[in-house]
């Protein structure tokens, strides 16, 4: 089958990793990067603004999470599928029908709401908003595998870049969301989020220079002829990959703990004020890694960086814990300025899981189906993130945020002795 789009041009950069200048300056990288990044920030705004727009039409934070959580399900069990769509027929076919259900969803679970339409029809209507979202950061990663062919050494930087985009993207979409929606208008930022998805993603339509081409010999199976240069043969069904998709729900579990443990223990102080601060630190020590880590060219193997930086986590888990563990209101100050520290830490080690979790899923698996698999690692972490709703309120409601703190120690744990115990099979 042949696509539309035209092949990528390798780039011709000089020796070295590249800059961060270097890579968005290859022909169209910026372009499409851009373009992705503004969906992004609308597709991590797009539960909060159901959530603003569900509670403020019925005054019902049940009503709002039964709709997010059926979107949550709907993304990682069909974006997938989507994704396989793609890598049979190319981005270019097949996102402009997407990105027209999306925006069909989105008109009219917002018609839905306002009009009082019963709980089963707003779940059925949010299950279809997720469904119906884009993985533009699979999209964009999948560009950029294409762009680097020939240099293959630049493609941690370039996942470190995108590991950054969906770092912002999560810190802006929510506040651009909530500023909408506190003045009033809730509609508008469930709105304003599907016009981001659909605007980017039609951007991202636009740019068939850059768009990956389709693989003719590609199957969805392990017996899928690979590009030339590559010399796996395992597909979606190895247990490489299967491995590399637990160690994502794992590092989505330990996402999902610490925003609960971390909320837990400010509620324990009794101030909203120290949550949001852990949230601040968190958040820029991660920005700061990501940055720092793309910044130079590590020369160790990838994974050996994901065995060290899962260490990483373990450690900052542990001092968490560790900063946690004694009674109620014994130098609480003290306390919560060393779980901030924990925070930075792990949150500085995270990046480099992130990435090198990418990199070995590109390096394990051809273009015919490179899409479908970063989009399974990311519903992969959506999911571990859904499930520590479950797994960490639990131990939290039992023994209290040094409980939670404590799992996420041995959610760390186990991410680093999965990733010791498969070296051999994921190199």
């Amino acid at each position: 089958m042949s696509t539309t789009a035209s092949s990528p041009q390798p780039c011709s950069a000089p020796d070295g990793a590249g800059s961060y200048r270097q890579l968005l300056a290859l022909p169209g990288a910026a372009r499409f990067f851009l373009a992705a990044s503004t969906g992004r920030v609308g597709a991590a705004a797009t539960g909060l603004g159901l959530v603003w727009l569900v509670t403020q039409a019925r005054g019902s934070f049940a009503a709002a999470g039964s709709v997010v959580g059926a979107l949550a399900v709907a993304e990682a069990v069909v974006g997938p599928q989507v994704a396989r769509l793609v890598d049979r027929w190319g981005q270019t076919r097949v996102l402009p029908w997407v990105l027209g259900a999306h925006a069909l969803a989105g008109a009219l679970t917002v018609a839905a709401v306002l009009a009082g339409a019963p709980a089963p029809v707003l779940v059925l209507a949010g299950a279809v908003v997720g469904a119906s979202t884009p993985q533009l950061g699979a999209l964009s990663s999948a560009r950029w595998v294409a762009l680097l062919a020939e240099r293959r050494d630049w493609l941690p930087r370039a996942f470190a870049l995108e590991s950054l985009a969906n770092a912002v993207a999560f810190l802006v979409g929510p506040v651009l969301v909530s500023a909408v929606a506190t003045s009033g208008r809730a509609w508008a930022g469930t709105t304003g989020a599907a016009a981001l998805v659909v605007g980017g993603g039609l951007a991202l339509v636009a740019q068939r220079r850059t768009a990956p081409p389709v693989d003719p010999g590609a199957t969805s199976g392990p017996g899928r002829v690979r590009p030339a240069g590559q010399t796996s043969t395992t597909g979606l069904r190895s247990g490489r990959f299967v491995v590399l998709v637990a160690l994502s729900g794992l590092l989505g579990v330990h996402f999902g703990g610490v925003t609960l443990s971390v909320t837990a223990w400010s509620q324990e102080r009794g101030s909203a004020a120290v949550a949001t601060a852990l949230f601040a630190v968190s958040s820029g020590a991660g920005l700061a890694g990501a940055w720092a880590y793309g910044l130079r060219r590590w020369r160790a193997a990838p994974v050996a960086q994901l065995s060290w930086a899962a260490g990483g986590m373990v450690l900052g888990c542990t001092a968490m814990a560790v900063a946690t563990a004694g009674p109620p209101g014994a130098a609480a100050a003290a306390r919560t300025v060393g779980l901030g520290t924990a925070l930075a830490v792990t949150a500085v080690v995270v990046p480099v899981v992130v990435v090198q979790l990418a990199v070995l899923v590109e390096a394990g698996l051809g273009r015919g189906v490179l899409t479908q698999a970063l989009t399974w690692a990311s519903s992969a972490s959506a999911a571990g993130s859904a499930a520590a709703g479950a797994l960490a309120g639990g131990v939290i409601d039992a023994t209290g945020a040094r409980g939670g703190f404590a799992l996420l120690t041995g959610v760390s744990t186990c991410l680093l002795l999965l990733a010791l115990a498969a070296r051999r099979r994921l190199r």
